[in-house]
Formats: structure tokens, sequence, C-alpha cells
């Protein structure tokens, strides 16, 4: 499509990618979140969040037993750390404020993520509880904290981040914080749903407490991240049900979050099925309906678009089934694999395990990146600027091997430049993309996968010292940045350099002595 063509590998006409194929004033960084970097959970008052719970309370859900009591100590290390981004060369960094930290006793217990200092710097809240309205209230007042102290310096801000990501494995697979859904035996399943409506009106209210404040004299902006994929059909174009499946994703993944941000109501596919009568609902389900005056504060609330793709996914029909657990899980219509029906991966994976073939969930799709990106304009008619807020791929951690190992991390390096290649693609035929975040800093805590997978650009040795080492792609970005980069000064922030003591498991993954539920 356009002037560039793309292959599946992401392969371009030019198969190479320079810091001169980029506007000057875009966006070229690294991320991370608060609870997967700081560690320090208990330090200077700090409450906790569902994450310290559900890790301390279930471990056995967490690969390796592990929690991010202690993570790689980012809190104590903000110095040692903004130097390494000194080094490293980017002109912005998107980092997390943990809620519980700003407000311990909220009883939310949440975190939120910030871009900071004077590039896009941005609040997004992570991970929220659905039960009472009220969260709405209490998700504005922290943004209100954050708007007031930090806002002579942040100028570009998200209030939620992968809200279908959080909702999904949260309330309905039950593998993420605070693990309801599938086995957790008083869960519901208009749960999912409730959750989304919750987290759009927060985020539309965060929107718009800024709008009437801050934004006149603040000058600053506010978006949202939402984690967005792009399918095709498991059985190949010309199979009609898949190709119908292929809607059917597009509409209970990125529609969930986009239509209501858009028109200010849920998709049609989900309003459909998700309404349907179950056991449990034998006259049938609602959807939460937005009211006048949240329709008003959802549409076009954002003034800026953020995008963490990872992957694509080929897609297969799924009928309505007894045997498949009432509510989104049933009523999507559709079973997402990264092997088509031929067997064949949908791009090159990430790592192989000799136990388990496809054990790493992460492959490389950039050609699906520009499809999407062409989607989000043509489709959703999204003409406001897009960040790539994250997009990154794992090595597996192997405590066997050393650092000098392990740094050449070719296959991140080809992952990045070819995802650069697709935006790029996607730019020259007039996708309005503006910022580029690479998933992630450093290696850390990575939620369920508990430290089983490495997916920083910095790596760090987790049995001496958590000491920090550039792999093979840090050096590689530092190169790429230095062509043609504007220079802008960081700002270093005084941090308290206590924390707890701790050990280290034999797999070398950050352990308290004793956890404090």
């Amino acid at each position: 499509m356009g002037s560039e063509m793309i292959d599946n590998n992401g392969q371009g006409l030019d198969d190479d990618v320079k810091r001169q194929d980029f506007p000057n004033n875009f966006l070229f960084g690294v991320a991370t979140s608060a609870h997967q970097v700081e560690g320090a959970w208990n330090t200077d008052g700090k409450g906790l969040s569902i994450w310290d719970c559900f890790t301390l309370r279930n471990p056995d859900k967490i690969s390796g037993g592990a929690n991010a009591c202690v993570t790689v100590e980012s809190y104590s290390r903000m110095k040692e750390d903004v130097q390494l981004l000194k080094k490293m060369g980017v002109n912005t960094y998107r980092f997390s404020i943990s809620w519980p930290r700003i407000l311990p006793a909220n009883g939310i217990e949440p975190f939120v993520t910030l871009f900071h200092w004077d590039l896009p710097n941005a609040l997004e809240e992570e991970y929220m509880g659905f039960l009472s309205s009220k969260v709405v209230d209490d998700f504005v007042d922290y943004a209100d904290i954050c708007f007031w102290e930090f806002g002579d310096r942040v100028k570009n801000w998200l209030t939620i981040n992968e809200p279908h990501m959080f909702t999904y494995n949260g309330y309905v697979t039950g593998t993420f914080a605070p693990g309801r859904g599938l086995k957790c035996t008083d869960s519901d399943e208009t749960e999912p749903y409730t959750v989304a409506y919750n987290l759009l009106n927060c985020h539309a209210a965060a929107y718009r407490k800024y709008e009437k404040d801050y934004k006149s004299y603040q000058k600053g902006k506010v978006g949202i991240t939402l984690d967005l994929n792009y399918s095709k059909p498991f059985r190949g174009p010309s199979n009609k049900e898949d190709v119908q499946a292929v809607q059917y994703a597009l509409d209970f993944v990125n529609g969930w979050f986009l239509d209501p941000l858009a028109k200010g109501k849920w998709p049609e596919t989900m309003q459909n099925f998700a309404t349907i009568q179950t056991k449990n609902y034998p006259n049938g389900r609602t959807l939460p309906e937005f009211s006048v005056d949240q329709r008003t504060k959802l549409i076009g609330s954002y003034d800026f678009l953020g995008i963490n793709y990872y992957i694509a996914f080929y897609v297969q029909y799924q009928a309505s089934s007894d045997d498949i657990p009432a509510g989104y899980t049933r009523d999507c219509h559709f079973l997402a694999s990264g092997i088509n029906s031929d067997g064949d991966p949908i791009g090159k994976q990430a790592y192989e395990d000799p136990t388990n073939p496809f054990l790493s969930w992460v492959y490389l799709c950039p050609a699906e990146l520009t499809e999407l990106l062409y989607l989000l304009k043509n489709t959703y008619n999204i003409s406001k600027p897009l960040i790539i807020t994250e997009n990154g791929s794992p090595d597996m951690n192997n405590p066997g091997k050393t650092y000098r190992e392990v740094r050449d991390d070719r296959y991140r390096m080809d992952y990045i430049k070819k995802h650069l290649i697709a935006i790029r693609t996607a730019m020259r035929n007039n996708v309005n993309v503006t910022g580029y975040f690479a998933w992630s800093f450093m290696d850390s805590f990575e939620w369920s996968s508990g430290y089983k997978d490495r997916f920083g650009l910095i790596y760090v040795d987790y049995v001496n010292n958590l000491q920090r080492y550039p792999k093979n792609s840090a050096l590689w970005y530092r190169k790429f940045l230095s062509e043609n980069v504007l220079k802008r000064p960081m700002e270093v922030v005084d941090v308290d350099d206590t924390v707890p003591v701790a050990e280290k498991t034999a797999e070398g993954n950050p352990k308290l002595k004793k956890a404090k539920a």
C-alpha cells in the first residue's frame, strides 16, 4: 500500500532505517512501569498495590513464585538509571508514579504511570477494581494531585494503560491481579464489561478534569494507551467463518475501547453477543450503558492515542457452546493463536524452549503494525497523533549464562528495526505517528511470567547486586539516536537511598526474606 512496500518480515524496499527518516521532534524513548522496576514495596509509607497482594498471596500463579517486592531496585537507584538513559541517548522516558505511594490508604490500590521530563510525561493507571462507581471519583482525586504537583513539568499524560489486557487477564482468565474470572468461585460473567465501563469513565473524567482546571495554563495534553492487535483468518482469507471472526476480534479487543472513545457506545457485535441469555441469566444480560453526560465526556477524550503493540494473531471462528465458560470467552466467538491451520507461525518467534517449542508469546509481525495503523486511520477515522508507547521482545532468562553470553540480542535489534520500518511506511502514507517507545528500558518483573522473560535493552544481573549492563540492542539504539537528535536536558530526581534487605533465589529472582501481607 502506498509509496513503500513492506513484506511479512517487515522488510521495506529500503531495508535500512535511519534517525533522519523521522522528524526532528519525533519522540524516541524507552519505557518501564513502577511496579515492575521500583521494588521498595513498603518503603517511605507506600501502601499495598493489588499486585503486591496478588503475588504475595498467590505465588503459585507467578512463574518461579516471584514477586516485585525488590525487583530491580529502581526506586533507590534512580540517579544511576538516569545516567543510563543519558548514555542511551533517548529524548523521552516513560515511567510510573505509584498510586499507593501517593495515596497509600486510598483503598483502590493500583498504580499509575508517567512519561517524564521536558518531553512527554504520562500518567496511566494500570490495575483497578470495579465494584463501585466511587472508583471514578478516587481516580480523579489521584489524577488531580498529579496534575497539580507535576503539571509544570509534565506536558503529556496518559490516563489508562492497556485496559483490554488488564480486564481480560484480571477478570476473564484470572492470571493477572486481582485474579478474578476463571477458577474464581465468586466471579460473575458480567464483571469484565463492568470493569471496562468504569475504566473508560475514569479516563474520561480525568481528561475533562485536566481540560477544565489545568490545560489553559499548563498547556499539556492527555491521552490513553490501548493494547491493540491485528488479526488474520486462521484458515485463510477464503474461509468465511474465520474472516468473520477477524471482525469479532477487532470488536472484542480493539473496538471494546475504541468505539466508546469515538461513539460513546459499545461495538455492535459486543452489544449483540454480550447480552444473550445464559444459565445464570436466563432472561439475558445487559451491558453497562453510558449516560448522556458520560457519553459527552467520553467521545473524543484524548489529545493523542498511545498504542502498545507486540504481535498479531490468527483467529478462528468459535461457535457458542456450553463447554466454553459463560461471559467474555464465549461471547467473543473467536479463538486466537500465533499458529495458523497449516502449523505455520505468524512470524519468527522470539525464542523457543526444548520442553515447549512455542513457549514465547512474541512473534515478529511488523507488517501487521503498518496495517493496524492504516486501520486506525481509515476505519476509526483517527487523525490525532498516534504514539507507539510499547513495542519489544523478550529473551528467556537463563541463570546459567553470563552477561557476555546473552548480550548479543540480535532478535531484539531486528525486532526494533523492522517495527521502525513499519512505522516509517505508515507515516509515508500520511498516518500521524509522533513517537516510539521500546519496551523495555531494563530487564524487570514481567507480571505472571515473573523474571522468566527479559525484555530489557539493559541487562540486569539478578544474581550479582542487580548490576546493569547494555545489551547490543542498547548500543544500536544509541548509535541510531545519535543521528540528528535534538538535545534536550534531563531532570534528575533525588530519591531516598534506603531499600529493604533482600536475598536472591537460586534462579536469581529477587525475593524478600519475610513477606508481609
